[in-house]
């Protein structure tokens, strides 16, 4: 009989632990289609993004490699800001988007050639471009990598206006770099709730954002060919720490 109950008890155990397991689906909070609908519009605009870093202990130029799996496009609506909040505590590209009407919302990179990118087919509005580059070092002299891969973010307008809209985002490295691995540590837990707050601005911190001008030979290489290229202004997004 106390067998019995121990095999019970078991049972009924494996069967909560499955419960819990299915029910972690992912986020999902409070969606509403109808802030992200013109997300859902047939769209016909480009965005070209390039990325870069520096930081004030090296003199080489730094690279950057950025893996396909490591960017994504949101629209920028409540509900995807509320899904980097929770997503940036974890260090980013952890947690799942649970609402499978928000999941197809979600945009990935047509092109991605060494930190620049290339989005295809989008309608004009505000979005919320999420990525983890890693920069590193790749010269004659020494090639390693001067910081983790790190989850950043920027608000980016996609220009009504214009056939195509190109971004350069600029990260500067110099104080993590100065930290290094202790950035990991920084960056998932003990200052989560200072950098929830970073999601109503339009960027991560260090991080400053102005216009891409193309050449013939950038737009070649990324597959984009004619169209008007947006003449966004130089406007500084990111936020610096104290």
């Amino acid at each position: 009989m106390v067998y019995g109950k121990k095999r019970l008890c078991s049972l009924v155990g494996f069967v909560g632990i499955l419960g819990l397991v299915s029910g972690c689906a992912g986020f999902d909070d409070n969606f509403k289609a109808k802030q992200s609908a013109w997300a859902e519009q047939p769209g016909t605009k480009t965005l070209a993004v390039q990325i870069s870093g520096h930081d004030d202990l090296h003199t080489q130029p730094l690279s950057c490699k950025l893996a396909d799996a490591d960017v994504m496009l949101f629209p920028d609506v409540p509900f995807f800001r509320n899904y980097l909040r929770v997503d940036m505590a974890q260090a980013g590209f952890r947690e799942k988007i649970g609402n499978q009407h928000a999941k197809a919302l979600v945009r990935s990179a047509a092109r991605n050639d060494d930190c620049r990118l290339v989005f295809n087919n989008l309608p004009a509005g505000s979005w919320l471009l999420a990525t983890r580059p890693q920069f590193y070092i790749n010269d004659a002299a020494s090639q390693h990598r001067v910081a983790p891969p790190m989850f950043m973010w920027n608000m980016i307008t996609v220009s009504a206006e214009s056939d195509v809209t190109a971004v350069h985002v600029e990260k500067d490295l110099s104080r993590i770099v100065r930290k290094k691995h202790q950035y990991v540590r920084k960056h998932t837990h003990k200052k989560s709730k200072k950098r929830i707050r970073e999601f109503r601005g339009e960027g991560s911190p260090d991080t400053q954002q102005d216009s891409w001008i193309m050449t013939p030979a950038d737009k070649q290489t990324l597959g984009i060919l004619g169209g008007d290229q947006a003449p966004t202004a130089i406007t500084p997004t990111g936020q610096q720490e104290p």
